[in-house]
């Protein structure tokens, strides 16, 4: 009886209703262990992003969801316009068919889905690659170890600053979140705009409701870097949402980023790193890092 009251929080297609909270439980075994792996079918990814997205949710039957949203202006996937994609288990072809005439595009579409989306060109859909929406995957080893001539810049920015500072390491926790929160908001100020602030600053609000964890870098007694993640896909891979650090600390985000696989549970093989979101600077930086693979996800679309 009380599984039944938890899925009337989600109503049934065509309804939906506002993302909220309380629908992590229902939604969290469908989507967090999805063997894709990507990134926004997180409960955490979805729900702190859920304003941005304007997202809504419905439920096609027990395991299959829907999400909507609509793409602000500039966005990073190419085209605007409303957008739904499916987190978890796919419905009927026929029940796609009628999404895509009630929405503008299917986003996200990850490789277990992508036979289904190619069937639907016979039918006069686009289906194409958004390769700024694909998720960077490395191994925790790499990330961790920084070994051979492919790290070894990176290396050698973390010896200087091991060299330099004598910092201290500490679970992120509902405790010390407050530490995190002043090294965000020095974060803003020395970028001079906000970026992913207000969704960073929730994760720092609702840590224990969303299950996320992650690292503080101390020097001194004052915080200066901080990572927000969660674990995905069973256990064996790890998603880094946020890393946040005052860069005046020269080798500081090499530290952190270090640090953190370090400290990820033995069982994680893989680090994803999320989008580069179309910014080739960010594109480059995460290229540096050499991802071993990628998530790859399409959109599609009637023409």
């Amino acid at each position: 009886m009380g599984q039944n009251t938890k899925k009337m929080n989600i109503p049934l297609y065509p309804e939906f209703a506002s993302l909220e909270l309380s629908m992590r439980d229902e939604l969290y075994a469908h989507t967090d262990r999805h063997p894709d792996g990507a990134c926004e079918f997180l409960f955490g990814s979805m729900f702190l992003y859920r304003k941005k997205y304007s997202y809504s949710i419905s439920r096609i039957k027990d395991g299959c969801y829907v999400l909507s949203g609509k793409e602000p202006p500039q966005a990073f996937s190419g085209k605007t316009g409303s957008f739904f994609c499916i987190p978890a288990i796919l419905p009927p072809i026929n029940v796609i068919e009628s999404l895509l005439g009630r929405f503008d595009m299917w986003k996200t579409i990850t490789a277990s889905q992508r036979e289904t989306a190619s069937a639907l060109m016979e039918r006069g859909f686009t289906l194409e690659e958004s390769r700024n929406n694909f998720d960077y995957l490395y191994l925790r080893s790499d990330l961790a170890e920084l070994r051979g001539k492919k790290f070894h810049k990176k290396k050698n920015l973390v010896n200087a600053f091991l060299s330099e500072f004598t910092p201290e390491l500490q679970n992120l926790t509902s405790a010390n979140a407050s530490d995190a929160q002043s090294v965000l908001d020095s974060w803003r100020r020395l970028k001079g705009e906000d970026g992913d602030f207000e969704q960073c600053t929730e994760a720092l609000l609702l840590l224990d409701k969303l299950n996320l964890d992650g690292t503080v870098v101390y020097l001194n007694g004052k915080a200066v870097a901080f990572s927000i993640g969660e674990p995905m896909r069973g256990g064996d891979m790890y998603c880094v949402h946020f890393e946040k650090g005052v860069d005046t600390y020269r080798g500081i985000f090499q530290y952190i980023n270090q640090a953190s696989a370090i400290r990820l549970p033995p069982a994680v093989t893989l680090i994803n790193r999320e989008q580069d979101t179309g910014d080739e600077g960010l594109r480059q930086a995460k290229m540096t890092y050499r991802p071993v693979s990628f998530v790859e996800k399409y959109i599609a679309y009637k023409q």
